[in-house]
């Protein structure tokens, strides 16, 4: 996978946490919205899943946002947690290619 989509897959799950957590909505709450499991919003956060479009308009509406585009708005999210999830997906990635 090339960088730039694993750098965009991470800060869109951190987004979603971060839009979470400002709602006071846990995990298991959003999934239950969603009719998805918990490791499902969890592997979004987390692993950085690749969102297809209509899970995002989804989330979107479970948050209650004005515009899908809230969820790319990445100003907010700390860049140094992005590298730090990039760089233990690049080890996992790794380790399955052995």
């Amino acid at each position: 996978m090339k960088d730039e989509t694993l750098l965009f897959r991470i800060r869109f799950g951190l987004r979603i946490k971060e839009l979470r957590i400002e709602r006071n909505i846990d995990q298991s709450v959003l999934s239950a919205l969603l009719n998805k499991d918990k490791q499902f919003i969890s592997r979004y956060e987390n692993e950085g899943a690749n969102p297809r479009a209509d899970i995002v308009q989804e989330i979107a509406i479970a948050l209650k946002l004005k515009t899908v585009d809230e969820l790319y708005d990445f100003n907010t999210i700390n860049e140094d947690e992005v590298n730090e999830i990039c760089s233990k997906a690049k080890k996992k990635e790794a380790k399955k290619r052995l």
